[in-house]
C-alpha cells in the first residue's frame, strides 16, 4: 500500500506543479496586458536568463525586457490582449519544466490609429526556485502575423504574413 501512496503523491504533486506553470504563464500574460511591469518582471527568474522575442528583441535578463515592455507597451494609447491556448506542460525534472503556449494577440494603437495581430507559439523552460515557479527561458515564433491602419477612411492592411515585417 506503502507504493500506491508515493505514487498517487506523486501524481498529485505533478498536476500540481503544472498548474502552477499554467498559473505563471497566464500571470504573465495578464500583467502585460494590465501594464504592470513589476509583476511581468517577477514572472522571470532573476540573474542570466534567455529571452528572443524576434522583432521585440533578445534579452539575457528580466530588467531589460521589462525596460523595453515598457518603452513598447506601457502607454494609455497602446491596448492589449493576450490570449493563452493549446498549453502543454512537461515537466522535466523535479524542478524543471517546459511549456509550449498558443498565444493570440491583438494591439491597437489608438495614437497611430493601427492594429496587429499576431498568433504563434511560446517555447518556455521553467525552474522551481525557492519554492516558486519561474520562466528561465522564452522564444515567441510568430505563425500568422496581419498589421492595420485605420487611420483613413477605410481600413488598410500594411501587413500580412506568416512573420512580422523586417
Amino acid at each position: 500500500m506503502q507504493a500506491q501512496d508515493q505514487e498517487l503523491a506523486a501524481q498529485i504533486r505533478a498536476l500540481q506543479d503544472k498548474e502552477a506553470i499554467r498559473t505563471l504563464k497566464f500571470r504573465y500574460l495578464n500583467a502585460c496586458d494590465d501594464k504592470q511591469p513589476e509583476v511581468v518582471r517577477d514572472c522571470f527568474a532573476p540573474g542570466t536568463i534567455a529571452i528572443n522575442f524576434g522583432h521585440i528583441g533578445q534579452f539575457g535578463n528580466r530588467e531589460d525586457f521589462v525596460a523595453v515592455f515598457v518603452e513598447l507597451g506601457c502607454h494609455d494609447h497602446i491596448v492589449d490582449m493576450h490570449h493563452a491556448e493549446n498549453m502543454i506542460v512537461d515537466l522535466t525534472g523535479p524542478d524543471s519544466a517546459t511549456a509550449r503556449v498558443g498565444l493570440r494577440f491583438h494591439s491597437i494603437n489608438t495614437r497611430d490609429q493601427t492594429s496587429v495581430q499576431l498568433g504563434g507559439h511560446y517555447f518556455d523552460e521553467m525552474q522551481r526556485i525557492d519554492g516558486r515557479w519561474l520562466i528561465t527561458a522564452s522564444q515567441f515564433i510568430v505563425r500568422s502575423a496581419l498589421i492595420k491602419d485605420f487611420s483613413g477612411e477605410y481600413e488598410k492592411v500594411v501587413w500580412a504574413g506568416n512573420s512580422m515585417p523586417g
